[in-house]
């Protein structure tokens, strides 16, 4: 079970849908829920009173002070009603430092996919892949379309026999212990599928059925003709599954955020929510 859980929280217009599913997977998990309030001021133009436009800082800073208020009160009235213990955090630095930050005393950090048309958002550059790579802590990636009532029903796990998703099976346990229905993929990327069969499948199963989880059924695809993120896509809407559980690649150089194949495909096309560990 996932006993402390976090959410993003700003004055974007996403904020409502993470709040509504966060307090769905915390009661879910008799879990205590942390908002993480992330703001960015960018200073902007302003009449002063002769009538000229002047830039005022200090007038950025009221109008985010106004939205922090605000979304506060949203998010413990909604915790309040829903009967969750909740918790308010809030800090300074970049909104993606006060997330990955504040959320590491957490078991999981639910985040937005990049929503170009939220205007109000405060996540600055490279926001979500910033978070994955510096929290240290899985994160639930929730799509900018679609209502989800419920995750982790019916999940595909993206397997390469790696470390990164070795990890990410470990930190999708309070969730795939009560799923009804497992799929392993496994891609080939162009290689051949034979390559990498020194660690067994049979292993794998072992590894599930000592913890609880449903039986796995393994699937190989080719990714020759197609990318990888699309033929991820496909195999979740395939399985049917309400969550995809895989590793998240990438390093850090010169403050530039260089994300893997999947990992990046994934972050601008998913359909469904995304657990993904780094």
């Amino acid at each position: 079970m996932f006993r402390r859980i976090a959410v993003h929280l700003d004055h974007g217009t996403d904020t409502l849908r993470r709040i509504e599913f966060s307090l769905l997977l915390a009661k879910a998990h008799d879990a205590h829920l942390t908002g993480i309030f992330a703001s960015y001021i960018a200073p902007g133009y302003f009449y002063d009173e002769a009538g000229l436009w002047v830039r005022s800082m200090d007038m950025a800073r009221q109008i985010n002070e106004k939205g922090r208020s605000a979304a506060q009160t949203a998010f413990s009235e909604a915790a309040r009603e829903a009967g969750v213990s909740a918790s308010w955090r809030q800090g300074e630095g970049t909104p993606a430092e006060c997330v990955a930050k504040h959320a590491r005393c957490s078991d999981v950090l639910i985040v937005s996919q990049e929503n170009t048309d939220d205007l109000e958002a405060a996540t600055g550059n490279d926001f979500v892949e910033q978070v994955l790579m510096s929290a240290g802590r899985p994160v639930i990636v929730l799509p900018a379309a679609g209502t989800f009532k419920g995750v982790g029903a019916r999940v595909l796990y993206c397997w390469d026999r790696g470390r990164e998703a070795a990890r990410a099976l470990a930190d999708a346990a309070p969730l795939l212990r009560n799923a009804n229905a497992l799929t392993v993929l496994t891609l080939d990327e162009g290689g051949d599928e034979a390559s990498g069969l020194e660690v067994p499948f049979e292993d794998l199963e072992a590894y599930c059925a000592c913890h609880g989880f449903p039986l796995p059924r393994h699937e190989f695809r080719s990714t020759r003709d197609t990318d990888v993120g699309d033929a991820i896509l496909s195999a979740a809407a395939d399985a049917g599954a309400d969550l995809i559980v895989m590793g998240a690649y990438g390093h850090s150089r010169m403050r530039q955020w260089v994300m893997g194949g999947a990992t990046r495909s994934l972050l601008e096309a998913m359909t469904v929510p995304v657990l993904f560990s780094h």
